[in-house]
């Protein structure tokens, strides 16, 4: 018998993790202790309508799993807006990404495969103004949208 049931309804599940790239999404699913059919009657909507969210558990946590239609800060936003008005009991999600743009430092600082990499703020990097050789990011408040 399963110590774990699966959920009755949409509202039961807390946490989203959300990748733009399906090899992000090929590694957090092997994190899943169980995967679940969406086609349960009464628990929410069909597959069909939804293909790109993959519902399971990990651990004791229900979780959605959530592959990007497209990459870019519009199909993100579209996402999660989405997700919020499909699963309403959803408290935390995690954005997950393979840190394309992580610097290399040099040999002490090297960041590895398998590494986890929490950001202290976020950059809007397409707000700015490029130079001759340069790029100057607007980070002033008064530059940022609100």
């Amino acid at each position: 018998m399963n110590s774990y049931p699966q959920p009755r309804h949409l509202d039961d599940f807390h946490i989203a993790v959300i990748c733009a790239l399906p090899r992000e999404y090929d590694a957090v699913i092997l994190a899943f202790d169980e995967i679940w059919d969406d086609d349960r009657d009464g628990r929410g909507p069909a597959p069909r309508q939804h293909n790109n969210h993959t519902l399971g558990r990990i651990g004791v946590h229900n979780v959605v799993l959530v592959l990007l239609p497209s990459m870019g800060k519009v199909s993100a936003a579209n996402e999660v807006v989405r997700l919020r008005s499909i699963y309403v009991g959803l408290e935390i999600a995690f954005l997950t990404g393979i840190c394309g743009g992580v610097p290399s430092p040099g040999i002490d600082h090297e960041v590895l495969l398998g590494d986890v990499v929490i950001g202290k703020s976020i950059v809007q990097y397409d707000l700015g103004r490029q130079y001759p050789g340069k790029f100057r990011r607007k980070d002033g408040v008064e530059d940022n949208l609100s």
